[in-house]
């Protein structure tokens, strides 16, 4: 399964836009350097963090109002973290798409990882300070 999957999102993935609305927003791609991630982390005195996002569970589109309802459930989730997070969102180049996301700062891997499945997602974004970020599948 793993392969298909691997195979139908890697290019939407890796060439995705991600946003993070701090002030100033924070645009970056996977694998490219992004110094104000840096300074962002440097800010919360933290090393890591993590894009992740609720919306379209296994890549299928669920709609607006659905994917909605599951935004708000993981930033309940989110809350009773205790850890610092950004509103985010990843869309294509074109704009034809946008998924609503977090940037939760400071969150294990392994703990965002199991979040991420939680909410039957295909992969998260792995920040860690002065490295390029990382897709990290989780199927």
């Amino acid at each position: 399964m793993l392969n298909k999957i691997y195979l139908e999102f890697r290019d939407i993935y890796q060439n995705a836009k991600y946003v993070v609305l701090s002030s100033p927003s924070i645009e970056f791609s996977i694998g490219q350097e992004t110094i104000p991630l840096d300074q962002l982390l440097t800010k919360y005195q933290q090393s890591t963090a993590c894009f992740i996002t609720a919306c379209n569970p296994w890549g299928k589109d669920m709609g607006k109002d659905m994917n909605h309802a599951k935004i708000a459930q993981l930033e309940k989730d989110l809350i009773k973290t205790e850890l610092p997070y950004l509103h985010a969102f990843g869309s294509n180049s074109a704009g034809t798409w946008k998924e609503e996301s977090f940037l939760i700062i400071g969150i294990d891997k392994q703990v965002v990882s199991q979040l991420g499945r939680q909410y039957e997602q295909n992969a998260i974004i792995w920040v860690v300070k002065e490295q390029v970020p990382e897709l990290i599948w989780l199927i």
